[in-house]
């Protein structure tokens, strides 16, 4: 078992790879998805077939240090995580009280193997869910559902992702809900980019994108916050 220390001393436990490995052998996960996992040996992101599930990556643990901050805000609250891999911050929810947490991710094998895991690994009283499917599926599979919280960190590095990651938001987002996503201030070789990330939500005309925090570091990181447009 890993853990993750947190800046306060906060720790999240979630499995090693020898664990995950197990899983997978343990339970079919080769014949299941073959396909899937053959991609996380060759990159640590193959767009739109390994999304970089089973890695802890550096925003991630900045959205769990934010959401350290204002703890008491997440009792009660019904959450959602998009592209969550390991889902930290969404497990970190759950221990700060939140009711329900639903978790995404485009590969079904980090899903049953490293997320739902994860969660299992700390403890909490959340009903806790997830699926596997596109940012594009989102509206339909969620189908109607909204949540009072979204979460989603390492997720605008790519500029072609952008309408179906902002129609997952406003489709699932509560009229008084928050999304806060963490992310590099530039994607370099990629493309996307925080400044690129917030024009495209806020020219789009159904919710406000506005930086919540600057994170700094020798590549400079931010906390963007989305709301409904009022």
């Amino acid at each position: 078992m890993n853990v993750l220390k947190l800046t306060n001393g906060r720790e999240i436990s979630y499995l090693n790879e020898v664990e995950v490995q197990i899983g997978i052998d343990e339970n079919d996960g080769e014949e299941k998805y073959g396909s899937e996992l053959k991609n996380v040996e060759k990159s640590d992101i193959t767009v739109h077939k390994y999304e970089g599930g089973f890695k802890i990556w550096e925003c991630t643990i900045d959205l769990c240090d934010f959401i350290e901050e204002n703890p008491s805000f997440f009792a009660g609250k019904s959450v959602l995580e998009l592209g969550c891999g390991a889902a930290l911050p969404a497990v970190l929810t759950a221990i700060h009280g939140a009711k329900e947490v639903f978790v995404q991710d485009f590969n079904a094998s980090v899903i049953e193997f490293f997320t739902l895991p994860n969660f299992e690994s700390n403890e909490h009283v959340a009903k806790v869910e997830g699926a596997a499917m596109g940012w594009d599926e989102v509206p339909q599979k969620l189908n109607g559902r909204k949540f009072d919280v979204i979460l989603s960190s390492e997720t605008i590095y790519n500029e072609d992702d952008y309408q179906s990651l902002h129609d997952a938001v406003a489709s699932t987002i509560q009229p008084d809900g928050v999304a806060w996503f963490a992310a590099k201030f530039f994607y370099f070789g990629v493309g996307g980019s925080v400044p690129s990330f917030m024009e495209f939500v806020n020219k789009a005309g159904i919710l406000t994108a506005v930086e919540k925090k600057i994170i700094a570091a020798s590549v400079p990181r931010r906390i963007v916050e989305i709301r409904k447009k009022v």
